[in-house]
């Protein structure tokens, strides 16, 4: 199953000005780390489930970072749960600092996070577009990605557009929200940012929303799959 929605929402009980935040249900586990063969890495991963059986996850993939890198071979496994309550059990219980031989043999550990999606968006991996940004005020912004990502369907483009705030992100990820573009493939997204720089009328969305953006903290190009679902 490439099609996992969170379709599923709940209300939130923060207040920021008066305001109640509604965010969808789910949660994504990250695990970066680097890889000195990434394709025989994926290939081990999707032949041995079993790692993703035990910690419970719904749906598991890979994004490999193909622009922007930090280093060689650098990569993350992600876990897609129904919940935080989900996500954060499987942190107490699977411990990556302590792998299997085999898992040591393939990669490096780098750091691992969770992070909660702040608007509906449909989990279909495929290039992708990752800023790290500093927001002043994430439903907001949130707010204007959900309002983007409608005028750039309408233009007649494919896209699904995710906002994530880091739940335990460490010195990498605390502070930090993630805004993913999420295109079928790289030809997709080139022909959305031509229309962009060409004053396309969803241009103004973006251009809008970034009064809430204090800082780009980085920007990287990923290619993401799914390597497995649950039966």
């Amino acid at each position: 199953m490439n099609h996992l929605k969170f379709t599923f929402t709940i209300l939130i009980s923060l207040v920021f000005s008066s305001l109640a935040m509604a965010a969808p249900e789910g949660a994504i586990t990250t695990l970066t780390v680097q890889a000195d063969d990434i394709n025989k890495y994926v290939q081990y991963m999707k032949k041995n489930p079993e790692t993703f059986k035990a910690i419970g996850s719904d749906v598991a993939g890979v994004c490999v970072t193909r622009a922007g890198n930090n280093y060689p071979g650098e990569m993350f496994v992600w876990n897609a749960f129904p919940s935080l309550e989900k996500a954060l059990g499987m942190i107490e219980a699977y411990d990556p600092a302590n792998p299997a031989p085999a898992f040591d043999r393939l990669r490096s550990v780098k750091y691992a996070a969770v992070f909660k999606p702040l608007k509906e968006f449909d989990l279909e991996p495929g290039f992708e577009r990752l800023w790290r940004i500093k927001l002043n005020d994430e439903m907001a912004f949130t707010n204007k990605m959900t309002e983007l990502e409608a005028a750039i369907r309408a233009a007649g483009n494919k896209v699904n557009l995710a906002v994530f705030a880091p739940v335990g992100g460490g010195i990498h990820e605390t502070g930090m929200h993630h805004f993913r573009a999420i295109f079928k493939s790289g030809s997709e997204a080139g022909k959305v940012l031509d229309q962009f720089y060409a004053g396309a009328s969803f241009s103004s969305i973006w251009i809008e929303a970034q009064q809430y953006v204090d800082e780009i903290v980085s920007e990287t190009i990923e290619v993401c799959e799914v390597i497995y679902t649950a039966k």
